[in-house]
């Protein structure tokens, strides 16, 4: 079972104080995550959760 790239970075990122994050103790992935899952960044384009590489046009009828 593939769960992608850089889960472990995503899972350390929900649990870590925010002063680390802010200092790149877990920045996100620079590669493609193989695998991506989106969130709107911005009402223009997504994001996704586990990687740099990920961004795609936000389309509100996608879901």
């Amino acid at each position: 079972m593939n769960h992608g790239r850089y889960r472990w970075r995503t899972w350390l990122r929900r649990r870590l104080p925010w002063f680390l994050i802010d200092r790149g103790v877990a920045d996100k992935g620079k590669a493609d995550c193989g695998r991506h899952e989106w969130y709107n960044s911005d009402n223009v384009v997504e994001h996704c959760y586990h990687c740099s590489a990920g961004v795609r046009p936000y389309d509100p009828d996608r879901q």
